[in-house]
């Protein structure tokens, strides 16, 4: 299986670091991390193309579904695949996030020793 080039956005440091060591732990491709939408949106613009997007929903600033709205304007990144993480766990809540174009939605906490897989899961739904 090919290996991925994901964007992951979340404020939270720690929570970066664990999604990196969880997608190298899988044996997945790079990760490149953005702490905020702004930085996201940098990274995207100075021509980062990745496979798929990990985006917190709740940020300071700008949140994920703001920035996914924002990320689908871009040229080339419309069809890109992202996958929320929160944990926000209320049905109304997640099919909320489905609802914006989400192909998923990952649980905090998560398990960093299945994150890669529960990844692909959601990726393979989409194909």
């Amino acid at each position: 299986m090919a290996k991925l080039c994901v964007l992951h956005v979340d404020d939270d440091a720690s929570i970066r670091e664990l999604t990196a060591l969880a997608f190298d732990l899988g044996g997945e491709g790079p990760v490149h991390s953005a702490s905020s939408g702004p930085e996201a949106l940098r990274l995207l613009n100075d021509g980062l193309n990745p496979d798929l997007m990990l985006l917190d929903v709740m940020m300071p600033g700008m949140d994920g579904p703001t920035l996914l709205g924002l990320v689908r304007e871009m040229p080339g990144l419309a069809s890109t695949p992202a996958i929320f993480m929160t944990a926000q766990t209320q049905d109304h809540e997640l099919a909320g996030l489905l609802a914006l174009g989400a192909v998923g939605v990952v649980i905090k906490p998560f398990d960093p020793m299945s994150l890669s897989a529960q990844v692909r899961g959601l990726l393979g739904k989409t194909t």
